[in-house]
């Protein structure tokens, strides 16, 4: 029993004497080789930034309509500008980000007119159509960094039918909502 308090105590002691790995040796280092002086830069590794970085650490933002109707465009517009963590620039040259928005599939009303001569009174007549566009909606919203143009963040939304021009404009609305929404969530998620 004693010899075994002996043999612990001594251990214990040559333990305590030993530095930890990864602490200085209480021996004074000789410095850096001049080699390693010379090139202080060259250790330094590359940063890599990810989308996520660079939509966090972006500021500036230009809107673009690419195409479609205008109310999403400006639905997404003073939903950004509203939010406060941007600035909109009218440039690319200033923007950090820069954010697409088009819509497809944009319901409305074509009217075509032809006229022809009528085989039994001579006379021209015009006939005029008008078709209903029903196709579905979609608005896509692409978030591209202005540096290196690679697609940050990139959504849609299908919008809800609806034949009154009205409903439309207010499911348009709704759409373009939802979808400044996802944005809005991905760079700063709701709390739980």
């Amino acid at each position: 029993m004693r010899i075994q308090r002996v043999f612990v105590r001594l251990a214990f002691m040559v333990a305590a004497s030993l530095p930890l790995h990864g602490q200085p040796s209480q021996q004074p280092s000789p410095g850096p080789s001049p080699a390693a002086q010379a090139t202080p830069a060259a250790a330094k590794k590359p940063v890599i930034e990810t989308p996520s970085m660079r939509l966090a650490a972006a500021r500036n933002v230009l809107i673009v309509r690419m195409r479609g109707n205008p109310i999403p465009f400006e639905t997404i517009r003073s939903t950004v500008e509203g939010w406060g963590r941007f600035t909109l620039v009218d440039t690319v040259a200033n923007a950090d980000l820069i954010i697409e928005i088009e819509s497809n599939g944009d319901a409305g009303v074509q009217v075509s007119s032809s006229s022809k001569v009528s085989a039994e009174t001579g006379k021209e007549e015009q006939s005029t159509s008008t078709r209903r566009d029903i196709s579905p909606t979609d608005i896509k919203m692409t978030v591209i960094d202005a540096r290196n143009k690679a697609v940050l963040w990139s959504g849609a939304e299908g919008v809800k039918f609806a034949m009154k021009e009205k409903s439309k404009e207010n499911n348009l609305v709704e759409a373009a909502e939802r979808l400044a929404r996802r944005f809005h969530d991905r760079l700063e998620p709701p709390a739980k």
